[in-house]
């Protein structure tokens, strides 16, 4: 039988057998980024700001300033959204494996990176043997700036499937979709009713164990990954939180990744 060590992973190009280099790369790309190393973007609140070409609405209580936050000249009716920019990125992506490479999904007549409809480019991430799909936009901008944009922002997409920075997407998209759809008390937690105060985690591990629970989904057919999510859960102190399942029940974070992993190795044997 298989352990779940030695499980090939399937990627874009076909299979391979992960060596103990890959897996410390792969290790390397979902370690938390340093708080320094985290940028603030803005991101507008107001959907009248948003469509308006000078990217402010009449109301003058949206008026643009300078932002002391971010340091952007934006209209104050903004939240802030924790990003790793390019540079950091790269660095990380160099500390993973020297030899990383991307590459568009497809080019045009003159050999070039092809763009799709929306502006958006579709690339391709390889990191420790492995191969994942990305797509960047830059907002609507043209020009020099607005395809390095794209770019980075593509690679970012990509590296995120691979757990860098996913922490933060996270909590990203979910206080981009907070700014239109406000959640209720319901939505605050992991179960409702008074089952909450035993099954959720605590505050301070929510962060940790909805990223590592959004990386497992990512990876639910790969044994070898998911004993990665279990270490790294181990190391966050939310390896025994309780998660419930879709039947009622209510099992630990580490039950639920072993148990799939053990029926991984039992299907690979």
């Amino acid at each position: 039988m298989a352990s779940a060590v030695e499980a090939p992973a399937t990627v874009a190009e076909g299979q391979t057998s992960h060596t103990q280099i890959q897996l410390a790369g792969l290790a390397k790309l979902r370690e938390d980024f340093p708080p320094e190393q985290i940028q603030k973007l803005p991101r507008l609140k107001c959907p009248q700001c948003r469509d308006s070409r000078n990217k402010v609405c009449e109301n003058p209580r949206h008026a643009k300033s300078e932002c002391k936050e971010c340091g952007n000249f934006v209209s104050v009716w903004h939240l802030h959204l924790d990003y790793v920019g390019h540079a950091e990125l790269t660095n990380r992506l160099l500390e993973a494996d020297p030899l990383w490479s991307w590459e568009p999904l497809a080019f045009d007549q003159r050999g070039l990176p092809a763009f799709d409809e929306n502006g958006g480019l579709w690339i391709r991430l390889t990191v420790c043997g492995h191969t994942r799909l990305g797509y960047g936009d830059s907002q609507g901008k043209r020009g020099p700036n607005a395809v390095k944009e794209a770019i980075g922002d593509a690679l970012r997409n990509a590296a995120m499937r691979f757990g860098a920075a996913l922490d933060l997407w996270a909590k990203s998209d979910l206080r981009e979709a907070q700014t239109e759809h406000p959640k209720t008390a319901e939505d605050d937690g992991y179960v409702s009713g008074p089952e909450r105060a035993q099954a959720a985690p605590a505050q301070g591990n929510v962060d940790h164990l909805a990223r590592l629970r959004a990386q497992a989904l990512e990876c639910w057919n790969n044994a070898m990954s998911l004993a990665q999510i279990v270490l790294d859960a181990e190391k966050h102190g939310v390896a025994d939180a309780d998660v419930p399942l879709k039947n009622g029940s209510v099992v630990s974070f580490r039950e639920l990744l072993n148990g799939q992993i053990n029926a991984l190795d039992r299907s690979a044997a």
